[in-house]
């Protein structure tokens, strides 16, 4: 239900439309989607996303307040994501430690990017596209084992 969601991921890519992904307080899983796979966030047609790309966990604070930790496996720990993910366009790849986001950060998992609007900022799913959409686009972070993953798929 809308009056549940922590926060929102909105799509935020040059020449894509904007689509809002609700985030639950807990694990929600960034990735491919694939009949036997279901994250809750996945970018369409992205061939540099892993199925298990990262994870964003939500949780409340000693204040009752939300906070949003990202780190680049679907499991926190194990193995790291093919391509990585990266934050605010920088080109230093996220590690194997968890990283606190804010209202506003951008994540880029393949070249798809996402901007949080946490729910202490929208109100709804509506309004975060709203709000993300009026923010300028973070640089696209290229990866250089991208080609050579494409080049297996195809």
């Amino acid at each position: 239900m809308e009056n549940q969601a922590a926060g929102w991921l909105i799509l935020h890519t040059e020449g894509k439309e904007p689509q809002s992904f609700t985030l639950k307080e807990g694990r929600n899983r960034i990735g491919r989607k694939t009949s036997q796979n279901l994250p809750d966030v996945y970018p369409e047609g992205d061939l540099f996303v892993s199925r298990n790309h990262a994870v964003l966990v939500v949780k409340k604070n000693e204040r009752s307040e939300y906070e949003y930790i990202i780190a680049d496996n679907a499991e926190i720990q194990g193995n790291p994501s093919l391509n990585g993910t990266y934050i605010n366009g920088n080109s230093e790849r996220l590690g194997d430690k968890p990283m606190k986001l804010k209202d506003g950060d951008t994540i880029q998992v393949g070249i798809t990017k996402f901007v949080l609007k946490t729910a202490a900022v929208a109100i709804n799913a509506e309004d975060a596209i709203k709000l993300a959409t009026k923010l300028d686009y973070t640089n696209t972070v290229e990866f250089e084992s991208s080609i050579a993953v494409l080049r297996k798929r195809c």
